[in-house]
């Protein structure tokens, strides 16, 4: 005789990391390259904010409107970075918590801001 059990499952449940493993964000490519958020590993980033930040910064365009409104009084032969490179490393930083800018160093071998 079997016996039937109401509260047992019919399927199993996985944990929320479980159910969630194959979920996947994906981004502009970069320089040719593919850029998704798989969360399977690999190598990472330690502020992911910043790869979102700039795909919103791409379409509304604000850093170059920024770029735009400052005039660049350097002599040209000894720019090395354009305004807007720099706009965008101390944009990015500041909102991903690095207001204080002695992180630039670390931070351009992190794959997020690296590619930002």
């Amino acid at each position: 005789m079997r016996k039937d059990n109401k509260n047992q499952p019919k399927y199993k449940r996985g944990t929320a990391m479980e159910q969630n493993k194959q979920f996947s964000l994906n981004f502009a490519s970069i320089s040719g390259k593919k850029v998704t958020a798989d969360f399977s590993g690999g190598e990472v980033t330690s502020d992911f904010g910043v790869m979102t930040m700039r795909e919103i910064a791409d379409k509304i365009r604000i850093i170059e409107k920024l770029a735009q409104a400052i005039n660049d009084k350097r002599h040209q032969s000894y720019v090395r970075h354009e305004i807007i490179e720099f706009l965008t490393q101390r944009i990015f930083q500041i909102i991903c918590g690095y207001e204080d800018a002695n992180d630039a160093n670390k931070l351009r071998i992190d794959p997020g801001f690296k590619d930002s």
